[in-house]
This record gives C-alpha cells, sequence and structure tokens, in this order.
C-alpha cells in the first residue's frame, strides 16, 4: 500500500477503532478498556485489517507520529464520550509506540489532548510492550507524565522472549500485563502456573498490580483471581468490540459516576 493512502486515510480519520475490557478481578466490574484500531476504512468504504498496515506505519518515521497523534485523540475523544453515556468514570488503556513516547512534542501532545477533553489524567493509562527498545528520553517522558500528572504505565507482554527487566526499574510502571502465551497454558501445566505465581509474587513486591491476559475460560479466570491479580482481560471477559459494543458493556459491568 502506498504511503500517501494511509497517510490520507489517518488524515481524514478513517481509522475504526474497537475496544476490549480489562476486568477487576473480585469487584465484578469493568471501568479500563483497551482501545485500539482494529480496521482502516478506504475511500470507497471497504474495511482493511489494521495489523498490515500498522507494519508499514511503524517502519516510517513521519506515519507513526501522524498515526500516534490522531489515535491518542481520537480514542480520547470517545473515551469521555463513552463515560458520560455510560455515567461511568472509564480509563481508556491505549498502546504507545516508543517512537511517540520518545518524541519531542509527547508529553505537550498528552497535555494538549487531556486539557480539551477533560479527561482526568488518572483515567489515561499508557501500554508499552516489553518487546520494545525505549531510549532514556522515552522513559522520562513517560515518567513526567506518571509522577506530575498520574497517568497510569503498564508493561504489555510481560514474560515473553527475553523478558525486558531493565524497563521494569526504569519506568516508573504501575502494572505489568502477562502475555497472553501464560494462561493459554493455565491450570493444566504446572510450570505455567509456578511461573504466573513467581510473577505476581514479583509485581507486589515492586508495588504493582499485574493484569492476566487471554483469559479464556472460567478455571483460567478463577485462577488467576486466586493468586492476586487485579485485572484480566481475554475472550471470556469480553472480545474486541466496536464503541457501540463497548457502551452496552460499560453499562452493565463499569462502575455508576460517584460511587464509592
Amino acid at each position: 500500500m502506498e504511503r500517501s493512502t494511509i497517510s490520507d486515510m489517518i488524515l481524514q480519520n478513517e481509522m475504526v477503532l474497537y475496544g476490549q475490557p480489562k476486568w477487576t478481578f473480585g469487584k465484578n466490574t469493568c471501568n479500563t478498556y483497551e482501545v485500539f484500531v482494529s480496521y482502516f476504512r478506504r475511500h470507497d468504504g471497504n474495511l482493511l485489517p489494521a495489523w498490515p498496515i500498522l507494519e508499514i506505519i511503524e517502519k516510517d518515521d513521519a506515519l507513526t507520529m501522524l498515526f500516534s497523534i490522531s489515535l491518542l485523540w481520537d480514542a480520547v475523544r470517545k473515551t469521555v464520550e463513552l463515560s458520560n453515556r455510560a455515567n461511568s468514570n472509564l480509563t481508556l488503556s491505549l498502546n504507545v509506540l516508543p517512537a511517540f513516547a520518545e518524541s519531542p512534542n509527547f508529553v505537550e501532545q498528552v497535555k494538549n489532548c487531556l486539557a480539551e477533553t477533560g479527561l482526568p489524567p488518572r483515567k489515561l493509562q499508557f501500554e508499552i510492550s516489553e518487546l520494545q527498545e525505549l531510549s532514556a528520553e522515552g522513559c522520562e517522558n513517560l515518567n513526567y507524565l506518571h509522577d506530575e500528572m498520574g497517568i497510569l504505565l503498564c508493561m504489555g507482554n510481560f514474560g515473553t522472549h527475553h523478558t525486558n527487566m531493565p524497563l521494569l526499574h526504569q519506568v516508573h510502571f504501575d502494572m505489568l500485563e502477562l502475555d497472553k502465551s501464560y494462561a493459554a497454558l493455565i491450570p493444566g501445566n504446572e510450570s505455567a502456573c509456578k511461573a504466573a505465581v513467581a510473577i505476581q509474587h514479583m509485581a507486589d513486591t515492586l508495588d504493582m498490580k499485574m493484569c492476566a491476559k487471554g483469559i479464556e475460560n472460567q478455571d483460567q479466570f478463577e485462577f488467576f483471581e486466586e493468586i492476586g491479580a487485579y485485572k484480566g482481560q481475554g475472550a471470556l471477559i469480553g472480545n474486541p468490540m466496536t464503541m457501540e459494543e463497548l457502551e452496552a458493556y460499560a453499562k452493565q459491568y463499569a462502575l455508576e459516576k460517584g460511587h464509592k
């Protein structure tokens, strides 16, 4: 696909956002939702799967910046609208590409976006994959948003390949997201169960919470709830859904505003 075609789809706001719930164990509630681009809409109205296009975007610095800024603003606006319609204070969880986090205008873009839309900083969570390299500037920018504004930080895909342990003490993470490959082996694989318990203990020691991804059945749900995981995500809880479907889900499971 030509670069100009991708640029036009981004500029014309032809990114189709989906959301997936992150369930809070022990509370029977869900106020956190990961929002991402699932499709791009062509000029003829046809939808194109996002992943092949995102791979092109990540290899192009200018497209990465254009995409990241557009996604930030669109996702935050839609979260504020969804929160109002669901009468709840929803938390937006958003993946951030390192190139965007490292850019000189990253902090300013985030500040301006929150100020204009009215989303409280504590209701925004940035996810950074442990598989991605993050420069000192990126760490500094994220830590500033965390320490000075209260924006939440999450390390995603934890426990995959060569685990990026140094990133744990370079960035002030609030949460680890255990990669879905662990849940796929639980509860039948004893080693995977022990590893999940050990990672939960590590998170506790580091004053972090843990989110388990890839929960597809009740046995997995109960296992992670029992070991003290804070949140869970997966098909059992809810598959990726349109923003309209997400609104219905939030109205059913999110806490209403003013709830103590």
